[in-house]
């Protein structure tokens, strides 16, 4: 009898134990959440690298909810230091490039109901899209109708085009190649379409260690097919560096602005002109009226290709709840279709109006690719060190002198 009264004694004390473990840990969890909910009542924002009519812009449309203060920061460019941000913010705005891929695993992943409204090629788990710019050709109709081969048929189709306008206009090609990024966009958009995404991701990572342009000049890029040889940016800047002697460009395109682009089109001596969809906004309509937006054409659609689209995204730094709230109001329909109209880009909402065709092209282009859309080379490698980006376009012109 003793020993069954020990025992049932025993089983209280262990009931009794296990009740009061419960209800410390169920303590700690309400203090815990009482705690973070009033830690989550102010979001730290902060934004890096968008020009100050974006963050404006994004500001106007972060939702204000009662008892919840947002406090903004605007980081100077190549101020960026990541283990600060990660203690310090909870959202970051900024575009996506070398900063959101360091970012990628150490932050909140993005929730799938945000994702849900995107296209699956535009889905990432840690950076979340909002606004797509776009690497452009744009090409001269009266051109087009009276050139042999159609010019967004496919690469070769292209070429063919450029190098049969010289019968037709003074520069069959041009663009501001004196902007930095333009001129490294226009690299990477000529090799993206020959070699596909492996080749741009293969350029990427070749300038992420590269000390100098002789460091990635002979990398290998891609094998093109039908005997073509070996892509590699040497072979292309040399194939870029015939082009004036063949008049197909001005012997300084790549120190070209944007007003030179603009007298060369409006005086309509160009077939076709690279620039930016943001630089493109500020042309003037008489200008641009009679030249159509494509996408670089491909050399081959047998492998992957992305867009060279740049995008301005929104990282959970921290698992701020009201932080992922001001991702889900930027990614909502009414708003996207608002921020879209006022900068003339591309919303990524599958759903939101685009300002024109050529927005909504964009967003087409960078859906119907495997790739999705990819950053240009400074942001992609440079975007925290814009002394080495300006130096090494300074190396490429050289080069093509």
């Amino acid at each position: 009898m003793k020993k069954k009264t020990k025992s049932i004694k025993l089983s209280k004390f262990v009931f009794i134990g296990i009740i009061a473990l419960v209800i410390i840990i169920g303590g700690f969890t309400a203090v815990h959440s009482i705690r973070k909910r009033i830690n989550d009542r102010t979001v730290k924002v902060a934004f890096y690298g968008l020009s100050d009519d974006i963050v404006n812009l994004l500001k106007e449309y972060i939702p204000q909810k009662e008892k919840i203060t947002i406090k903004y920061d605007v980081i100077a460019p190549g101020a960026m230091d990541l283990g600060i941000l990660q203690k310090k913010y909870d959202v970051l705005f900024t575009w996506k490039g070398e900063v959101t891929d360091s970012l990628a695993g150490s932050v909140e992943t993005i929730p799938n109901r945000l994702l849900d409204s995107i296209p699956s090629a535009l889905r990432n788990k840690y950076c979340l899209p909002l606004l797509l710019d776009h690497y452009e050709m744009d090409v001269y109709n009266p051109v087009v109708s009276k050139s042999e081969v159609k010019p967004f048929e496919s690469y070769k189709s292209f070429m063919d085009y450029v190098y049969g306008a010289n019968k037709l206009v003074f520069s069959p090609f041009f663009t501001n190649g004196g902007d930095d990024r333009v001129l490294f966009a226009f690299l990477a958009v000529l090799i993206e379409a020959q070699g596909g995404t492996d080749a741009y991701n293969k350029l990427i990572e070749a300038l992420k260690s590269a000390q100098s342009l002789s460091d990635v000049l002979d990398a290998e890029l891609a094998v093109l097919p039908d005997d073509g040889g070996t892509l590699t940016l040497r072979s292309q800047l040399d194939i870029l560096k015939t082009w004036p002697e063949l008049g197909l460009t001005h012997p300084q395109w790549y120190m070209g602005n944007i007003n030179d682009l603009v007298g060369f089109a409006s005086q309509f001596q160009v077939a076709v002109f690279f620039t930016s969809l943001s630089q493109h906004r500020t042309l003037n309509y008489n200008v641009v009226r009679n030249f159509e937006t494509i996408r670089m054409p491909y050399l081959t659609d047998t492998i992957s290709h992305g867009v060279i689209a740049p995008a301005i995204s929104g990282v959970l730094v921290s698992d701020n709840v009201n932080g992922k709230d001001i991702l889900a109001s930027l990614i909502s329909i009414d708003v996207q279709n608002h921020i879209a109209m006022k900068t003339m880009l591309a919303p990524v909402n599958s759903r939101a109006e685009a300002y024109d065709v050529q927005s909504d092209d964009v967003r087409f282009f960078a859906a119907s690719c495997a790739g999705g859309a990819l950053p240009d080379p400074y942001l992609a490698v440079y975007q925290r060190r814009p002394d080495d980006f300006a130096e090494m376009a300074k190396e490429i012109r050289a080069y093509l002198r």
